[in-house]
């Protein structure tokens, strides 16, 4: 009987081919699966990672906040002592004043407020302070202070930045905008700009 090669090969691909096709299958299920383990394992590590930057964050927040507990207390506590900023005479102090107008929708907390007979002085604390929060506190908040408090309209407005340090020079912004400049030095308020303007 004469070898036919044709023949030969069409059974050959008529056994093979079936075989090399289920293992193509099982190479992509075994991929498929290696392929979705990782992208569970790597979800999971995500997940993990996600769970340890919340919490860092957190915990860094938390710092932050206890810094600026600590400068407000502080602050609070020299003012009330004294109850002056360089030659003006306070007889009230009042802090945390947060006031809301739903209407108009206006909001806004105010640090330390200091006040005698015809003048106020709204003081602002960071632990350390920065050009953005001098801006923001003069062109802002004193901005809706006599808005916010009514019963204050006919008084002289001053207003006041105080913290522990600062950064990019947010002392000189507060001189240039003519605020008081409080810091501290040892236990005692620091002046460090007493040639404050009122504020209209």
């Amino acid at each position: 009987m004469e070898f036919d090669e044709k023949k030969f090969q069409s059974f050959m691909k008529s056994i093979v081919n079936p075989i090399i096709d289920k293992m193509n299958e099982a190479v992509k299920d075994d991929l498929k699966t290696s392929r979705k383990e990782f992208d569970d394992r790597l979800k999971k590590s995500r997940k993990e990672f996600e769970k340890i930057i919340k919490e860092l964050s957190k915990q860094i927040g938390w710092i932050g906040d206890s810094n600026g507990d600590y400068a407000e207390e502080f602050f609070l506590n020299s003012l009330n002592k004294s109850m002056k900023i360089g030659e003006m005479k306070f007889e009230f102090i009042d802090n945390n004043c947060r006031r809301h107008i739903k209407s108009k929708n206006i909001m806004c907390e105010y640090d330390i407020i200091l006040t005698n007979s015809d003048s106020i002085v709204v003081v602002e604390i960071k632990y350390r302070l920065t050009r953005e929060y001098v801006s923001d506190f003069y062109h802002k908040k004193l901005k809706k202070f006599r808005e916010l408090f009514p019963l204050y309209k006919n008084f002289k407005l001053f207003g006041a930045v105080a913290s522990f340090s600062d950064y990019d020079k947010a002392r000189q912004l507060s001189q240039e905008y003519g605020l008081f400049v409080l810091g501290r030095s040892g236990e005692q308020i620091e002046l460090i700009n007493d040639n404050a303007r009122e504020y209209n």
